[in-house]
C-alpha cells in the first residue's frame, strides 16, 4: 500500500523465484478542493502520489500483468492522470473493471446515462456565473464534481469532448471516464473483462490462484442504489427518483449552461406550465397562451428580488443529487476476493457501500473448477479472510456490521487502510463542519479488536505497527523513505 494517501494505490505481486505476477488495484489520491492555507495536508497529496507513481514503475519494471480499477472516482484514478507522463511507458497485459462499465451492457448504459445526464446538469450549474456564489449548496456540488476530474472535464465528457492529448495520453484536466478509457486502450481489444457477481476469475503465475467476484450488484437495482444501513434514522433514497435529475436539468437550461438540445421534459415547471429555453435563457415561443404560466416565469425572472426566486430550492435538489451520484459511484465498486493456494482470502472492495456488501448473499460462488460442483456463500469465503483491505478509507457506511466484518473470524485477520486522518478532517463544509470522520471510530475500534491491533494505516505509526505485526503471519517492511521516516509504502509478505 502507497502511504500518505488518502486514496487507494495497491500493488499485489505473486513471486515464485526470479518470476513474478504484477496486479495493480487502483491508483489514485483526493484532489485538493480549496487553498494551500485551508488544506495544508490534503495539497501534500499529488507529490505524494508522483513519487509513488515514480517508485512503482520502478519496482514493476514497466510492465503489469493485471490492472483492477474498481470504480470511476478520483481517489481511486488521478495517479493515471496526474503522473501521466510517468505512466506513458507502462505496459498492461489485462484489466479487470465492473461490469458496470461495459458499454455493450443494456442495463449498465441506462445506469450510465441517468448519472451522465445528472453529471452533466450538475457541471452546467456549477459554471453559471448566476448561481456560482449561491452558498452551501453549490459548494457541496462543485466539491463532488471533483471526483470525477472536476467541472469542466465532466462537462467535457457529457459533451462527448476527449480528454487526451495527441497519442492518447491523458491531459492533466482528464477526467475518470477518460482514465478509465485510457486503461482500456492500453490493455487493447480482448483483454479488459467486465466482470459479474458470482463469477470466478484466476491470477497469479500460471492462474495459481482464483478471484471471487462479489459485487457490484447485477439483478436487485434496489441494493446497487442502497447506501446507508436500513435501520434507524438514515435514509434510502435512489437514483430512479426522476425529480431531483429533471429539476436539475431544468435549472441548468435556464441558466445558460445548456447539456444539449432544449427538451420540454427537462423543464423546472410541471407539464401544465412548461416553457422551453434556449441555450442562452431566452425563452423559444411566447408564453402569452398561458397567462398563468407567464405569471410563474415572470417571478422567477425576476432576479433582483431574491426572496421571491426559488434557485434556492432548486439548488436543494442539486445538492441531494450530486451526493447520491458520489454514492451511487461507490456503490458501483468491483469487489473481490482474492484467494490463495490454502483457501486463506485477501479481501479488496473497493469503496462499496451497503447494498453491494449486502448483495453477496444474493450468489453462491464456486467451491473449485469442476461444472456442477460445490458452492460456496459468502459467509465461508470471510471467514477465510487473512487480510482486508477497508472499504472508502474506513468511513461509516462502507463496512457492513454483521453481514461483513463479524463474518470475518479468521484470528489472523490483518487489514490496510488508506488514509491521512489529517487530510479527512481539512474536508470542512456545512454538512460536515469538523471534517470527515476517517476512520469511523465504532468501526476503527471493533476493526482493532478483531485484528488485534494489525492495521496498516496511510498515516500510521510506524513503531506501533511494527510492535503489533510482530506475532502475525505476515512479514512487515516499509520502502524508501519519502520524508525523513515517512516511507512512501508499507509491504506485507505472505509465504506459500
Amino acid at each position: 500500500m502507497y502511504r500518505g494517501l488518502l486514496g487507494d494505490f495497491f500493488f499485489v505481486k505473486h513471486t515464485v523465484g526470479p518470476s513474478a505476477f504484477k496486479m495493480l488495484i487502483d491508483c489514485g489520491v483526493l484532489q485538493c478542493i480549496g487553498s494551500k492555507a485551508n488544506k495544508p495536508v490534503t495539497s501534500l497529496g499529488k507529490k505524494r502520489i508522483m513519487a509513488g507513481a515514480d517508485d512503482f514503475m520502478k519496482a514493476c519494471g514497466g510492465q503489469l500483468d493485471l490492472v483492477v480499477a474498481t470504480h470511476e472516482h478520483y481517489d481511486h484514478l488521478s495517479g493515471f492522470i496526474l503522473a501521466n507522463d510517468i505512466f506513458k511507458p507502462l505496459k498492461i497485459a489485462k484489466v479487470w473493471m465492473a461490469w458496470t462499465e461495459d458499454r455493450s451492457d443494456k442495463i449498465a448504459n441506462g445506469y450510465r446515462n441517468k448519472k451522465s445526464k445528472a453529471l452533466a446538469a450538475l457541471s452546467a450549474l456549477a459554471r453559471s456565473p448566476a448561481l456560482a456564489a449561491s452558498g452551501d449548496e453549490m459548494q457541496t456540488v462543485t466539491n463532488l464534481l471533483q471526483f470525477y476530474g472536476g467541472i469542466d472535464s465532466v462537462g467535457a465528457d457529457a459533451m462527448g469532448v476527449a480528454r487526451q492529448k495527441s497519442g492518447g495520453d491523458l491531459a492533466g484536466n482528464a477526467s475518470c471516464e477518460a482514465a478509465l478509457e485510457w486503461l482500456r486502450n492500453k490493455a487493447g481489444p480482448g483483454n479488459v473483462s467486465f466482470l459479474k457477481p458470482g463469477e470466478v476469475m484466476r491470477w497469479g503465475l500460471g492462474d495459481a490462484f482464483r478471484a471471487y467476484v462479489l459485487g457490484p450488484p447485477r439483478e436487485d437495482p434496489k441494493k446497487l442504489r442502497q447506501l446507508d444501513p436500513s435501520k434507524g434514522a438514515a435514509r434510502e433514497v435512489y437514483l430512479a427518483r426522476g425529480e431531483d435529475v429533471e429539476t436539475v436539468a431544468g435549472l441548468a437550461a435556464f441558466h445558460g449552461g445548456s447539456t444539449g438540445p432544449a427538451r420540454l421534459e427537462d423543464q423546472p415547471f410541471v407539464p401544465l406550465h412548461w416553457c422551453p429555453y434556449g441555450p442562452n435563457g431566452k425563452r423559444l415561443k411566447s408564453a402569452a397562451k398561458n397567462k398563468l404560466n407567464a405569471q410563474v416565469v415572470a417571478i422567477y425572472a425576476k432576479r433582483d428580488a431574491k426572496y421571491r426566486r426559488i434557485d434556492t430550492d432548486w439548488l436543494g435538489s442539486a445538492e441531494n443529487l450530486a451526493l447520491k451520484i458520489d454514492g451511487d459511484v461507490n456503490n458501483t465498486s468491483l469487489a473481490l476476493g482474492l484467494e490463495l493456494a490454502d483457501s486463506r482470502v485477501l479481501l479488496f472492495p473497493g469503496d462499496a457501500q451497503v447494498g453491494n456488501w449486502l448483495s453477496w448473499s444474493d450468489q453462491t460462488y464456486p467451491a473449485d473448477d469442476s461444472k456442477n460442483g460445490p458452492r460456496l456463500k459468502i459467509e465461508e469465503i470471510l471467514s477465510r479472510a487473512v487480510f482486508y483491505k477497508v472499504g472508502h478509507h474506513a468511513s461509516h457506511n462502507a463496512t457492513l456490521r454483521e453481514r461483513g466484518l463479524e463474518l470475518m473470524t479468521d484470528p489472523r485477520l490483518c487489514a490496510m487502510i488508506p488514509v491521512v486522518e489529517k487530510t479527512a478532517h481539512e474536508q470542512v463544509t456545512k454538512r460536515s463542519p469538523k471534517g470527515w470522520s476517517m476512520p469511523y471510530g465504532d468501526l476503527y475500534k471493533r476493526l482493532n479488536e478483531l485484528t488485534s491491533g494489525r492495521i496498516l494505516r496511510g498515516d500510521g505509526d510506524i513503531g506501533a505497527e511494527k510492535s503489533k505485526f510482530k506475532a502475525s503471519i505476515f512479514r512487515l517492511a516499509y520502502g524508501t523513505n519519502f520524508t525523513a521516516s515517512d516511507p512512501l509504502w508499507v509491504e506485507l509478505a505472505l509465504d506459500l
